[in-house]
């Protein structure tokens, strides 16, 4: 077959390149959120942010997530929860979708807090991220298996993180000769 230049367009725009959606456990996390969404947009991921808590309201969660269920469009599922982190493991029990935790951490309580993301009852499969950043990362590797976009940004990423390592190590080493 030939190449034909008016079907490029048809590359550059998949059709559902699939969506984060981030489901916080108080409006107070909202700034930690944040973040995920901005790296999110970075990578060409729609991400939609929700409130919601399985402690305080578990039927509206599980309501909320059966909104996302299918309809056709990749899903990851990101639950921003503190203390007692039940939002991730509600998620990961009662959908079939990837689910990463990411909890805001706190000095004073954070170090016992992340206890609760870490520790899964048996047959949960989500895992958990610290830093907002990375969770979208992770969220962008689960998509780019599948989406060339998003995986050519995260290539481009690591090759710019390489190539700044090679500059400071030349850098390095000519300061120490």
């Amino acid at each position: 077959t030939l190449f034909r230049s008016d079907k490029v367009e048809l590359l550059l725009e998949p059709k559902s390149s699939g969506r984060v959606v981030v489901l916080m456990g108080s409006i107070s996390d909202l700034m930690h959120c944040e973040k995920i969404k901005k790296s999110c947009v970075n990578y060409g991921i729609p991400c939609e942010l929700r409130v919601t808590s399985a402690h305080k309201g578990p039927d509206e969660t599980l309501r909320i997530k059966a909104e996302y269920e299918g309809d056709g469009i990749p899903t990851v599922f990101v639950a921003v929860a503190g203390r007692s982190n039940g939002l991730g493991p509600v998620l990961s029990g009662n959908t079939a979708y990837p689910v990463i935790n990411c909890p805001p951490l706190t000095a004073d309580w954070g170090s016992q807090d992340v206890w609760s993301s870490l520790r899964m009852p048996s047959g949960l499969g989500c895992s958990t991220v610290l830093s907002p950043e990375a969770a979208a990362q992770f969220a962008a590797q689960i998509f780019g298996l599948r989406n060339h976009l998003v995986w050519s940004k995260l290539r481009s990423s690591t090759l710019n993180t390489w190539i700044s390592l090679k500059q400071a190590d030349k850098k390095l080493r000519e300061c120490s000769m």
